[in-house]
């Protein structure tokens, strides 16, 4: 919710800029990269998850 939050003021700061160009970059540099670090690091989040809960059921396997 906070992302849609924050993405939505990204792109109303880039619509009131004058030049193309600065639109653009204001919607690389403030919107696509901390999109892109923050589904990097959901993603990592989640496959340590997987990591860890893949390793404590072989270790529940061997035990038995």
């Amino acid at each position: 919710m906070v992302l849609i939050g924050w993405l939505y003021v990204v792109l109303m700061l880039a619509v009131a800029q004058n030049s193309l160009w600065a639109t653009f970059s204001i919607l690389f540099f403030l919107g696509f990269l901390p999109t892109l670090f923050i589904a990097r690091m959901t993603r990592r989040r989640l496959r340590k998850r997987q990591e860890l809960a893949q390793e404590q059921a072989n270790q529940g396997k061997t035990l038995e």
